[in-house]
């Protein structure tokens, strides 16, 4: 499975690509570096990954944000 994750704070990006550098994920950086591509992903490690990435960064799955209507 491939994910993507668009972050248009090069900050930020520099973070998340460190973030999952170091939990062995293969990445990439496509889009002029505002997208970052995780590779060969199990599901079960998807949504380990994701769940533990938006509680490092503090973040809200788009479908529970109060905007997200």
């Amino acid at each position: 499975m491939t994910i993507s994750i668009k972050i248009n704070n090069p900050y930020l990006m520099n973070r998340a690509h460190n973030y999952f550098y170091n939990k062995n994920v293969q990445t990439m950086l496509c889009n002029n570096e505002t997208e970052l591509t995780l590779f060969d992903l199990e599901r079960a490690e998807v949504e380990l990954l994701l769940k533990s990435f938006t509680k490092h960064f503090h973040l809200k799955p788009a479908l529970k944000h109060p905007l997200a209507a």
